[in-house]
């Protein structure tokens, strides 16, 4: 069987050899390659190495070598043809049919690659020639090096009609060979012309650095196409689609896996600005969204690729698209953060306003995709008022629902529902709030705001004791949903007190335990008769206990758990700060400063409540 050139490339682009050579050989990472005892020849100490960046496997003991389909071939002693069909239905992608037209195209496409190298060596002398002076100017304008031109192939397509035309021509390569590579055009009627006319070009490669199409940007100088779009790209070919090909992709993938980070960017004039300015491991979708492909080739090299678009109301619809489009996709570890440019800004012209440290801050500081979704979508409701939330908690929950993975899911629940509740909710209650409600929820315990002042773990500990005490005394309160939530999500160090929460929440598929007495008595036969807390909540009185009604208990279980709240962020940055004295990384800096500013925000939450004036 004949497989065309292009899709055994997209086959061998799919897959890492580690994670092919690792489903059958034992690995170990050692430096950037990865070692195992060879499984073509017997030995005791390993010689076999992996080697992901230029996409082979080696045994210095008896000399195999080769890509993942000779590696699977050999393992499995098949056929090339049944090797092909095995990785083919581990990556999902479809086999070619098989037809003396398939036969035919297979063997067109080894010439389009030819074709393609053949124009981009042409539009590169033109660069150098005196046609390219107009050409060299613009690139010089722009900040780019001789340097940077030669790495990335730049070269110039003259304004004339049919020069490229004539030149491949009198190569041996047929118009009909040059249309299909998308190199000139052919009108149903009138004379052949090229594409490309008065641009510099950009050659596009796909992941093992062989060209596959162009990117052509307008000259403004140029007379004769005014009237046509700043930048051109060449259209889909048998060699050439924009939804599974990253820009730089090949020059790329050593930074990026070794630094663990890639950044996508819009168009190939990001990428080479920020290549040039010491950024090296930017890629970009030219000009389409991002698509599944598109993330599947970047969890190959980082686990959050960074997806960094125009500071403009288009990138921002952009970034929600990806965002969307990654949602179906996302399993443990792997998602994606957003890098946000100011206003008018796109990578280009900020790195080179900028410079490389400040591109980089921006880096440090993107978003995480939850974020995203948050900070993008809530704006658009009036979370103050009870339908203005809920419609927010149904839009947020209906994208969490896309995400295939239940831990994931739930873990992006969670985060929603946190930063729901975070926001006070302003309602209108008919008469004055009562005296033992107000008491209740401004008069905090001296001792537990003492507490979350000084000593965060034992206040955690003494406001999950209030939170449960609070329960004992009102269970009906475990009916509410939220209420459920937040008593799962507690983050309880005690055996016992843990136990107990269990417990409860066993307890809410009961239909008789809204009474305290039943309640208390059905825990009970959980602990042998004898609580580990009681509705007095061992030192931790309720304040008016006697004369609270539900409605004062609602109130003051929201402000414990707003307690509750501050005192596990300030636990958390201890824990962030002492770990930064040990060692001092990015990634530990970043979640200080994710923590900070949410501690922040909780305890002007706190602070807002505390405030609000009784409702008349």
């Amino acid at each position: 069987m004949r497989f065309p050139p292009s899709f055994i490339e997209r086959l061998r682009s799919h897959f890492l050899m580690s994670e092919v050579v690792g489903k059958r050989v034992s690995l170990k990472k050692h430096g950037r390659e990865y070692q195992g005892l060879c499984p073509f020849h017997k030995e005791k100490s390993p010689s076999f190495t992996v080697n992901n960046e230029k996409n082979f496997f080696h045994c210095f003991g008896c000399g195999a070598h080769g890509d993942a389909i000779e590696f699977v071939r050999r393992f499995e002693k098949l056929s090339y043809a049944e090797t092909i069909e095995s990785l083919a239905r581990d990556a999902g992608i479809p086999l070619p049919e098989v037809s003396p037209e398939q036969a035919r195209k297979a063997e067109v496409e080894k010439t389009l690659y030819d074709v393609l190298e053949a124009a981009t060596q042409w539009f590169e002398r033109q660069l150098m020639g005196s046609s390219g002076t107009v050409a060299r100017d613009y690139l010089e304008k722009r900040g780019l090096k001789s340097e940077t031109i030669r790495t990335f192939r730049a070269g110039y397509a003259p304004d004339e009609r049919t020069a490229l035309n004539q030149y491949l021509t009198t190569a041996g390569f047929s118009p009909a060979l040059q249309a299909e590579a998308g190199l000139i055009i052919v009108p149903e009627t009138g004379p052949t012309y090229d594409r490309f006319r008065g641009r510099v070009m950009f050659p596009i490669r796909n992941a093992n650095g062989r060209v596959v199409a162009f990117g052509g940007r307008l000259i403004a100088s140029n007379t004769h196409n005014k009237s046509l779009p700043k930048y051109l790209n060449s259209p889909e070919t048998p060699v050439f689609r924009k939804g599974e090909l990253l820009y730089n992709l090949d020059l790329a993938k050593k930074s990026a896996r070794d630094g663990n980070v890639v950044v996508v960017m819009e168009g190939y004039m990001d990428v080479v600005s920020t290549a040039q300015a010491g950024v090296p491991y930017a890629v970009a979708t030219l000009g389409t969204a991002v698509t599944p492909e598109h993330l599947r080739l970047l969890w190959q090299l980082a686990k959050e690729p960074v997806i960094c678009l125009d500071g403009d109301e288009a990138g921002k619809r952009a970034m929600m698209r990806a965002a969307e489009v990654a949602l179906p996709l996302l399993k443990p570890g792997f998602s994606l953060r957003f890098a946000r440019l100011p206003q008018g800004e796109d990578p280009d012209s900020y790195i080179q306003k900028n410079g490389k440290t400040s591109f980089e801050k921006i880096l440090l500081t993107s978003r995480r995709l939850s974020q995203v979704l948050w900070e993008d979508l809530s704006p658009q409701y009036n979370t103050e008022l009870p339908e203005g939330r809920a419609e927010l908690e149904n839009i947020l929950k209906n994208l969490a629902e896309k995400i295939p993975d239940t831990t994931v899911k739930q873990h992006y629940l969670s985060y929603f529902r946190r930063q729901l509740w975070a926001r006070p909710l302003k309602t209108t209650m008919p008469g004055k709030t009562s005296t033992a409600a107000r008491a209740a929820t401004q008069e905090r315990s001296p001792q537990v705001e003492h507490l979350i002042n000084r000593n965060h773990s034992v206040a955690l500990e003494m406001l999950v004791q209030r939170l449960l005490t609070i329960l004992l005394k009102f269970p009906q309160l475990l009916h509410k949903s939220h209420v459920e939530e937040t008593l799962s999500r507690l983050d309880i160090q005690s055996n016992v007190l843990s136990a107990l929460r269990n417990a409860m929440i066993a307890a809410i598929t009961q239909s008789n335990i809204d009474q305290p007495e039943q309640f208390i008595a059905y825990l009970e036969q959980h602990f042998h008769g004898s609580l580990p807390i009681s509705a007095s909540g061992n030192g931790l009185k309720l304040p008016y206990a006697n004369t609270l009604t539900g409605d004062d208990a609602a109130l003051l279980w929201s402000e414990t758990v707003s307690a509750y709240e501050v005192a596990h962020l300030q636990f958390e940055i201890e824990e962030v700060q002492e770990s930064l004295g040990q060692s001092m990384n990015e990634a530990s800096l970043q979640r200080l400063t994710e923590l900070q500013q949410a501690l922040w925000k909780a305890q002007d939450n706190r602070q807002f409540a505390r405030s609000e004036p009784d409702m008349a």
